[in-house]
C-alpha cells in the first residue's frame, strides 16, 4: 500500500510539474541527473560509460520531517527526473549501488541541481586474438577467435556471479561487475589448432591454467593464441641394476626422461610395453596404471621430468622395455614421431632361477658333486625366429615391424583421444 502511495504521488508531483504556469513553476525545484558506472573514476558522467537504464533510480525524502517524500526511476537513458515543491530542505538517495562502491550516495538541496550518482565496480576489458608477430599487441590484421571469455567469482557480498562473453569482430570484450573478486577464463581452442601463447605480461593469461585474477577496480586481460608445434619425446632410458641377465623374481628399476621438446605446455603420456613382470611401483610426478602414464603436472616447454618406475620380473625370455610417448601435448599433435621412444627401447634376457640337486648317499670314500640344472637362455629379440641359423638376416624384417609398429601407435594414441 505504502509503495502505491509513493507511486501516486510520485505522479502527481511529475503531472504538477508538467501542468503548472511558469509563475507556479516558480514554487518548486527540479533535482535531475544520470546513475552509470564510472569506469575511469573520475566521479563524472563521460560518453561511452554505461548508465543503469530503468533502474530504481533515487529516494527523495524531506529532511525537516525524515520522511519519504517519492521515489524517481531512471528512464531508458539512465537518467532520472524528481520535481519538488519548493520549501523543505531534501535529501536525495541513490538507490541502484547494491554491490558497488560509491564516492558519494546521497545530496541535499532545497533548489535547482544537477545531481549525477557515479558507480565504482570490477571493470574487466582486453582482446582475444591470433598473436601472429608474438609482440603482445592486437594489430587490426591479426585475427579474432570466437570463443567465449568466462567470468566467475563471488561479489563483496557473497553472490555467486558467473557471466561470458563472445568477442566482438575486433577481438575485443568487456565485464561490468559488482564489486568483488573474479576469475577470467580463456575458452580451449585446442580444435582450432591454437593454444594460448607465453605470457608477456601481467596483462596475459597464464598458459597453463588458462586463467587470470581480476580483483582491480579496472583489469586489462588478453587472451593470446598461437599455432603450436608440439614435441614430446623419451630420453635416456636405463634399467638397474645394469647387467647381461636377470632372473625370474629379480627387480629391476627403470628410468627415463620424458622431455616436452616442442613450444607448447601440457600434460605429457606415455605407454610401458613390456616388460613382462608386475610394476611395483612409480614416481610421484606421473599417474596410471595397466601401462599407461600421464604426467601430474603440465611440462613446460624445454623442461622434462624423470620417470622411475620398478618392476619384478614374472617371467623368462627377450623381454623389451619400452616406453613410449603419446603424440600429443594438451590436445596438440607432435610434429616430430622420431623421438618418442622407439630408437632407444631396450631387450633384456631373462632366465628362470637356477635349481640345486642335493648329493645322494655314498660310501664314505665316495663323493658326487651337485648337479646344477639352468634353463638356456633364451636368445636376444632377433634370433626368436631362428632365421639367423640359415644365413638369412632377420634386421630387414625388424626394422620393417618397427615402423609398422610405430605406425600402429600412432593409430591407437589418435581413437584413444577421439574415444575420450
Amino acid at each position: 500500500m505504502k509503495k502505491q502511495c509513493a507511486v501516486a504521488i510520485t505522479a502527481a508531483f511529475l503531472l504538477a510539474g508538467a501542468a503548472l504556469p511558469a509563475s507556479a513553476q516558480d514554487e518548486t525545484i527540479t533535482v535531475e541527473g544520470v546513475i552509470f558506472l564510472d569506469r575511469n573514476g573520475n566521479e563524472a558522467y563521460d560518453a561511452g560509460e554505461t548508465v543503469r537504464a530503468n533502474g530504481p533510480g533515487v529516494w527523495v525524502t524531506n529532511l525537516d520531517t525524515n520522511e519519504k517524500v517519492a521515489e524517481f526511476r531512471t528512464d531508458a537513458n539512465g537518467r532520472y527526473r524528481a520535481v519538488l515543491p519548493k520549501g523543505p530542505r531534501y535529501m536525495v538517495i541513490n538507490q541502484d549501488k547494491d554491490g558497488f562502491e560509491l564516492p558519494w550516495g546521497a545530496r541535499p538541496t532545497d533548489k535547482d541541481l544537477t545531481l549525477d550518482f557515479p558507480l565504482w565496480g570490477r571493470f574487466i576489458d582486453g582482446f582475444s586474438f591470433v598473436d601472429t608477430n608474438g609482440d603482445g599487441v592486437k594489430q587490426a590484421e591479426e585475427k579474432a577467435t570466437t570463443g567465449e571469455i568466462k567470468v566467475s567469482g563471488k561479489t563483496q557480498g557473497g553472490a555467486q556471479v558467473d557471466v561470458a562473453a563472445t568477442p566482438g569482430a575486433d577481438g575485443s570484450f568487456r565485464f561490468e561487475l559488482p564489486v568483488g573478486a573474479y576469475t577470467v577464463t580463456a575458452p580451449d581452442l585446442v580444435r582450432q589448432g591454437l593454444a594460448l601463447a607465453k605470457p608477456l605480461g601481467a596483462n596475459d593469461i597464464d598458459w597453463l591454467t588458462g586463467q587470470a585474477k581480476a580483483d582491480q577496480r579496472n583489469t586489462r586481460i588478453d587472451a593470446r593464441y598461437f599455432e603450436p608445434k608440439a614435441d614430446s619425446a623419451v630420453e635416456d632410458l636405463a634399467v638397474a641394476p645394469a647387467k647381461d641377465t636377470y632372473t625370474v623374481g629379480e627387480q629391476i628399476d627403470v628410468r627415463f626422461k620424458l622431455a616436452n621438446k616442442g613450444d607448447v605446455p601440457g600434460g605429457l603420456r606415455f605407454v610401458m610395453f613390456g616388460p613382462d613382470a608386475k610394476l611395483l611401483s612409480h614416481s610421484g610426478n606421473v599417474t596410471g596404471a595397466n601401462g599407461d602414464f600421464a604426467t601430474v603436472a603440465k611440462v613446460l616447454p624445454g623442461e622434462s621430468v624423470t620417470v622411475e618406475l620398478k618392476f619384478e620380473l614374472t617371467k623368462a625370455g627377450a623381454i623389451e622395455i619400452w616406453p613410449f610417448a603419446d603424440p600429443f601435448v594438451g590436445g596438440h599433435k607432435d610434429v616430430d614421431r622420431t623421438n618418442q621412444g622407439t630408437a632407444i627401447k631396450k631387450t633384456v634376457n631373462v632366465v628362470e632361477k637356477s635349481t640345486t640337486t642335493p648329493p645322494t648317499s655314498a660310501s664314505p670314500s665316495e663323493t658326487t658333486a651337485p648337479t646344477t640344472t639352468t634353463t638356456p637362455a633364451v636368445a636376444k629379440a632377433g634370433n626368436k625366429t631362428g632365421l639367423a641359423s640359415t644365413g638369412a638376416s632377420p634386421l630387414g624384417f625388424l626394422a620393417l615391424g618397427g615402423v609398422l609398429l610405430a605406425a600402429g601407435l600412432s593409430v591407437f594414441f589418435v581413437a584413444r583421444r577421439r574415444r575420450s
